[in-house]
Formats: structure tokens, sequence, C-alpha cells
């Protein structure tokens, strides 16, 4: 199970982060309460950078060709060789220079894509990139095509649209895992976030069947990092882990 923990801003927090067994720190590049700036970023790299522990993942076969594509990938960025949480940089909706800019300044192993953008344009960015599809009551697995469009975006996160917000993310609710079910049942691997929490994680690993999950307010006391929360939060989220 796959353990994103987003939103750190600070080298302490990502410290603690890598501490409680994240595979994934993220870091908030667009507007946001979370929002960090360059220097504080390369800072918090190079604390992460330094981190070892064996943090590989096995991924397992599919028998579906857009599953075998996304596992492939999943392998790629999650697999052998990986001795440290990697570096994910999050964006929204942001001119495509922008990213090229951060990604050459931070060392940053993974992009998220948090807005709505064209997948396509993962392939103008040089590291792997985790694409966000924004879930509500009426979004059909079936007709997204763009989910599952391959040689764009490396790996698929599901997460809650809240209406009437421009800014997506961060927001602490959820979706109907049930949604997210049906991509599993398809031999998908994708993450999940949306209103997860220490008290919920391990119910939506069961329900919804991600390869991973994200989090970021869930894990905060009067929105900063808690280091006990992001301990049980990982601890929840592998108590349900699925296999891969």
């Amino acid at each position: 199970m796959i353990v994103k923990i987003c939103g750190v801003q600070t080298v302490e927090a990502a410290e603690a982060a890598a501490a409680s067994g994240a595979d994934v720190v993220g870091m908030i590049f667009a507007p946001s309460p979370r929002l960090i700036d360059i220097a504080t970023a390369q800072e918090i790299a190079e604390a992460i950078v330094h981190t070892t522990r064996n943090a590989a993942i096995s991924v397992g076969s599919s028998t579906s060709a857009e599953g075998a594509y996304f596992k492939t990938q999943m392998q790629q960025v999650f697999g052998k060789g990986r001795k440290r949480p990697q570096l994910c940089g999050v964006f929204q909706n942001q001119p495509v220079e922008h990213i090229l800019d951060v990604v050459s300044r931070v060392p940053l192993d993974l992009v998220q894509l948090h807005g709505n953008e064209p997948v396509e344009l993962a392939r103008q960015i040089p590291v792997p990139v985790i694409k966000v599809f924004h879930i509500d009551d009426g979004f059909d697995i079936d007709q997204a095509g763009e989910l599952l469009q391959t040689d764009c975006h490396s790996i698929i996160l599901l997460d809650t649209k809240v209406a009437g917000q421009q800014q997506q993310g961060g927001r602490g609710v959820s979706f109907d895992w049930t949604i997210a079910r049906k991509l599993a049942d398809r031999g998908v691997p994708f993450l999940m976030a949306g209103g997860l929490t220490p008290d919920n994680v391990q119910e939506a690993v069961q329900v919804g069947a991600p390869w991973g999950v994200d989090v970021s307010s869930g894990v905060e006391t009067d929105k900063v990092k808690d280091k006990a929360k992001m301990m049980a939060f990982v601890d929840g989220a592998r108590g349900g882990k699925r296999e891969i």
C-alpha cells in the first residue's frame, strides 16, 4: 500500500512524514494555504534525499491492457532500488513553463497535476506525472477516456470534486469510494484521496481498493502536520492493505 503525505511545509514535517513510513512526500507549488517557496522546497528535498530505508513496493501483473500499463509505471516509480520516499511537487492549472522551472530547481521525483490540465501535458514534463481526476456522484469510470489514456500520466489519482471551489484538494471532503472500486475491479492501479483520516483510511482501502492513499489535512492539527496522526494514518492504511 503506497502512502503519500502531501502539503508538507517544513523540513521537520517532511522528516516526520518519512519517519512515519510515507512513500511519497508532497509539496504544494500551487495557490494554497500550504504553498511553499523554492528555498524551503530545496531544504526539504535536501533532507529527504538523505533519508534511507527499504522502500521498494512489489507490483503484480494485470490482465487488462490499461492495468498492465499503469502497473508498469507504478513499478518504475516505486519498485526495486528505491531507498527513500519520493518527492512530489503539486501544481494546479499553471503554465508548463512554471512547472519546468520548479523541476529544474528542486529535485522532484514526481509532478502532480491537480487541476483540469489536459493529460497530454504530462508528455512535456521530464519526471513521472500523477494526474488527478476529480470525482463526484455523477462521475462515470466507463466514460472517463482521459483517465485511462496511456503514454501520458504514469499514475492516476482520484480525489473529491468540491462544488463551487476553483482550487481543489486539501479540503477534507470524501467521495463515494464505491466509484473507485469500479476502477480497481478493472485491474487498474490508482491512488485515492479526499477526506481521508487515520479514523477512516482502513475502511476507505477496504471499500475503494486503491493501490495507494493520499492525505493532507487529515493528518493535521490546527493546520500543522501532526506526527502522531501521520503514523496512525500509515498504520491504518497498511492495516487494510491490498497486495499488489
